[in-house]
């Protein structure tokens, strides 16, 4: 394959389309909440999602206090990641 052709086809496939953010896969509040609770590898946590207007949808970590920034902020990164894969079915 020419280097021209190669470039083009990688610049294609950077380039987000309306199909990509279409192609989430609507999961329920329950079933976010139980793979955000198994990335997070933490014990005596319980995960809330709930519907946010600019996000989407956002999670709230319980837990005891001293556990609570770090989980909070850790599965804030998860959920980023996982927006990008899933929306929250009505």
């Amino acid at each position: 394959m020419s280097s021209a052709k190669m470039s083009d086809s990688n610049i294609n496939k950077g380039v987000a389309t309306e199909q990509d953010v279409v192609a989430r896969e609507p999961k329920t509040a329950a079933e976010l909440e139980d793979i955000i609770l198994q990335r997070l590898l933490i014990g005596g946590v319980y995960v809330s999602v709930r519907r946010d207007p600019i996000l989407g949808w956002r999670s709230t970590v319980i837990t005891a206090p001293k556990h609570m920034r770090n989980a909070q902020q850790l599965a804030d990164k998860l959920a980023a990641e996982l927006r990008k894969k899933y929306t929250l079915k009505e």
